[in-house]
């Protein structure tokens, strides 16, 4: 924030005015496991961006091919892993390791920890599995102060890890198998139950439809300019 408000105060205002759990990792109340968006509706767009125009029924069977295919290359993926974590946990926790050898540790109680570096010192609690710079806690995995911790014990880095991180929770994330559909003349129809379904009522609006989306998050969003102050950020 210092560095913000030596470069532009405006921008420092403008962000101090925002809650920090809204902008911040570190001051975020739940657990993230360093997950930046939730974007779900981009992924399932670019999922079925070759089949919007086929009808319903292709959609959802062109839907369950690429979700079999999905699962299939995960599956191929998590038997060639010969490591308790993926490979991204695993690179974290390398990472922590090699931090770890610049801080000395000491225990003040049973669980819980003192580490020191050149600068600052930080407490870790192993048992709770946090610690005051939120690394730990935020991420999920030991950070460098809490592999120093674990480095003066017996215990086990990987013990200390969410399960969410381990090879065989992937491997059952992906374990299941989509089964196809049944055929148009396999469906059971009751006609009773039929009913008429219209399309709703709409005005086309004039000119071609756009088929390509915009990308406002490459681009930085949408940048509005005054016609009438010349300045941005809105319109008059």
């Amino acid at each position: 924030m210092d560095k913000i408000k030596v470069r532009n105060e405006r921008a420092h205002k403008w962000i101090s005015d925002i809650a920090n759990e809204h902008w911040a990792s570190f001051y975020f109340k739940g657990d993230r496991y360093d997950v930046l968006t939730t974007n779900r509706s981009e992924c399932f767009n670019a999922v079925l961006k070759d089949a919007r125009r086929l009808p319903i029924a292709s959609l959802v069977e062109h839907s369950r091919h690429q979700t079999t295919d999905f699962i299939q290359k995960r599956q191929k993926l998590v038997h060639s892993w010969q490591t308790k974590l993926t490979h991204y946990a695993e690179e974290r926790i390398t990472l922590a390791r090699e931090e770890s050898r610049q801080y000395i540790a000491y225990r003040v109680r049973v669980h819980e920890y003192k580490v020191r570096s050149l600068e600052h010192t930080d407490g870790v609690n192993l048992e709770l599995r946090t610690c005051s710079c939120r690394a730990f806690q935020t991420f999920g995995l030991p950070c460098g102060h809490a592999m120093a911790a674990i480095g003066i014990t017996d215990f086990d880095a990987y013990d200390y890890c969410e399960k969410w991180f381990h090879v065989e929770r992937y491997r059952d994330t992906y374990a299941e198998v989509l089964h196809s559909t049944l055929d148009r003349t396999q469906w059971e129809l009751n006609l009773e139950s039929l009913m008429t379904i219209l399309p709703p009522i709409a005005k086309r609006p004039p000119g071609r439809p756009r088929t390509r989306r915009t990308d406002r998050e490459l681009k930085g969003g949408l940048h509005y300019k005054c016609t009438r102050c010349r300045q941005l950020g809105h319109n008059r």
